[in-house]
């Protein structure tokens, strides 16, 4: 299993050299640490020259492990569920942008806020509908492209729709492709899963996961919480998973700090 975590670039407020010299940064400090890559939260993907970004990554012998697409509804309130079909088209249409460069850098795009939540002017039957056609025009541009998506329960204090993996599951068998995997994220797993059955699902569904989200029960640092990561993680390793799992968290006290407490705990983790 291979470990990356969040961070961003701020490449809508920054030239070419800046993002250079703050992905630099990032490559050196993770790479002491024995992370193997980094998941970038981006807004603009198109203003980031690849092919720099690329010889940072390979001279440092790391990986983008996925791209968070979430601030594109944060930001813009584009969302693939809306009732405006117009906004709906902008949001396939970020994703494009992001899908361009997973392609270059040879990471995941992942689908999780950018759902969007409904409106008065809508219901949950209709944003359902919308996500489900939305999706499926995704996932065609994806396979085109050669990129993988990967779909995230979220709980339902953020998001309205595909709150639980039993739904999102179902959703990935809908749409039946081998770009369009699930990521599992331990904290709406805390709150949304029966403590009673969710080891068993996760056994059940563990080949349709192509990307792990790591964050405790107070969404800090794994390690300073309750949830149990022991557990959860032997079952991705028996059962063969070898991708990423990605610190996730409210970065406090800071991102240094994160960093090097969710490594130092993780290590002790997956090594008994």
């Amino acid at each position: 299993m291979k470990l990356s975590i969040v961070s961003g670039l701020n490449e809508s407020k920054s030239d070419q050299d800046e993002i250079n010299n703050t992905f630099t940064s990032l490559c050196d400090f993770l790479k002491s640490l024995g992370y193997d890559g980094i998941e970038l939260s981006l807004l603009e993907p198109e203003k980031i020259d690849t092919k720099q970004i690329n010889d940072i990554m390979n001279s440092y012998d790391m990986e983008i492990s996925a791209i968070g697409t979430g601030s594109t509804f944060i930001r813009f309130g584009y969302s693939l569920g809306h009732h405006d079909e117009m906004i709906r088209k902008n949001a396939l249409n970020r994703l494009e942008k992001y899908m361009d460069f997973a392609f270059e850098t040879e990471s995941l795009v992942i689908i999780g806020l950018i759902r969007g939540r409904y409106t008065a002017e809508s219901s949950l039957k209709k944003e359902k509908l919308n996500i489900i056609s939305s999706l499926k025009e995704c996932v065609r541009i994806a396979e085109n492209r050669d990129v993988f998506l990967v779909f995230e329960p979220i709980n339902c204090f953020e998001i309205d729709s595909f709150n639980t993996i039993s739904s999102s599951f179902e959703l990935i068998k809908e749409i039946n492709s081998d770009n369009f995997k699930l990521l599992i994220d331990s904290f709406h797993t805390n709150l949304e899963e029966d403590p009673g059955f969710i080891w068993d699902d996760l056994e059940n569904i563990c080949s349709h996961v192509g990307h792990v989200h790591l964050a405790d029960t107070n969404r800090r640092a794994p390690g300073t919480g309750h949830f149990d990561f022991r557990a959860f993680l032997n079952i991705f390793k028996k059962n063969g998973y070898n991708k990423y799992a990605s610190i996730e968290t409210i970065m406090k006290p800071s991102f240094k700090d994160v960093a090097k407490e969710s490594m130092d705990y993780l290590k002790m983790v997956l090594n008994t």
